[in-house]
C-alpha cells in the first residue's frame, strides 16, 4: 500500500511553477474571493464554484488551499492493485480503489465536511446531521448526511441512506437502489411492483448489473465498453438465484458467464 501526503510550505509555494496559466479574467475572481475568505481557518464555497476550471487546467485545488490557511491537509493516491482503505477524521471510512485520488482536510472543521476525489471510491459516512458530507467529483457535488455510496467517474451508486447530487443547475434526491448516471443526467430507481419483484424497464446493462450487486450482497465484474449500449426488460423475481439471472442475461446477449468464488465474471 503506497500513501502520499501533500502539503505545501511557504517556501515551495513561492518557488510552485503551475504548468498551465489561468487567463487574468479567472484569476482575478480566484484571488478576490480567496481575499474575502481569508479570516475563515479553511473556506470551500469559492472552490465549489471553481472546481471543475481549476481541475480543467491541471491546479490543483490544495495549492490555493494552503496559501489561505494553515490547516493540515493529505491527498492520498492508491497506486496498488488492491482497494486503499481509510479512516477519516469524523469516522468515516473510504474503500478508494486503484489508480484514484482522494483529497481532505486531516480534521474537519466545525460547519463540515468536504473530500475531492479523482477516481472511485466507496464512502461510509458517520452520521452528523450538524455538518453534513460533501465530495466534489466530475465537477458534480454529493451531499450525504450519513450514508454508503459509490462515488466513479460516470455514475453514483447509493447503498444505504440518502444522497444530494448537483449537477450544474439540477438537483437530484437519491434513495437506496438509486443510479445517477453522470452523462445522461438521469437517475435509474430500483424499481419494485405490487409482487415485490424488481422491474427494469429498459435498463442499460451497467445499471442492472449494480443493481443486482445490490439486491444480492454480491460481486458482478463486466466491462462497461464491452455492454455498449445494451439495455434489459424484465422482472426478476427475488426468489431467482443470481446465477439463474446472470446465465439468462448472459445467454440472450451471446456472454460467457463465469464464478469466481463469490465472484460473478461477465464476459463478452
Amino acid at each position: 500500500m503506497t500513501t502520499e501526503e501533500t502539503i505545501m510550505n511557504e517556501e515551495e509555494w513561492d518557488n510552485f511553477q503551475p504548468n498551465q496559466v489561468l487567463s487574468p479574467d479567472i484569476s482575478d475572481k480566484l484571488w478576490n474571493n480567496i481575499d474575502r475568505n481569508t479570516a475563515t481557518p479553511f473556506n470551500f464555497r469559492w472552490i465549489a464554484v471553481a472546481a471543475s476550471v481549476v481541475m480543467v487546467v491541471g491546479l490543483s485545488w490544495y495549492f490555493i488551499a494552503k496559501r489561505t490557511s494553515t490547516a493540515a491537509f493529505a491527498t492520498k493516491k492508491n497506486n496498488t492493485a488492491q482497494k486503499m482503505m481509510l479512516a477519516l477524521s469524523d469516522g468515516s471510512s473510504v474503500e478508494l480503489l486503484p489508480n484514484s485520488t482522494i483529497s481532505y482536510p486531516e480534521n474537519f472543521d466545525s460547519l463540515k465536511r468536504e473530500v475531492i476525489l479523482n477516481g472511485e471510491a466507496t464512502f461510509t459516512v458517520a452520521k452528523d446531521a450538524a455538518k453534513p458530507f460533501s465530495v466534489y467529483s466530475n465537477s458534480v457535488l454529493i451531499t450525504v448526511l450519513g450514508t454508503r455510496f459509490t462515488v466513479n467517474a460516470s455514475k453514483v451508486v447509493l447503498h444505504e441512506g440518502e444522497v444530494k447530487v448537483n449537477a450544474g443547475k439540477n438537483e437530484y434526491h437519491l434513495t437506496p437502489g438509486d443510479i445517477y448516471i453522470f452523462t445522461s443526467a438521469r437517475i435509474f430507481h430500483l424499481e419494485k411492483d405490487k409482487d415485490d419483484g424488481y422491474v427494469f424497464t429498459d435498463y442499460p446493462l451497467e445499471v442492472v448489473f449494480d443493481q443486482l450487486q445490490m439486491i444480492y450482497n454480491a460481486r458482478i465484474i463486466y466491462n462497461k465498453e464491452a455492454l455498449g449500449n445494451r439495455t434489459f426488460i424484465g422482472k426478476i423475481d427475488k426468489k431467482d438465484s443470481l446465477s439463474h439471472i446472470l446465465k439468462s442475461i448472459a445467454l440472450l446477449n451471446n456472454f460467457s458467464l463465469q464464478k469466481q468464488g463469490d465472484t460473478f465474471v461477465m464476459n463478452n
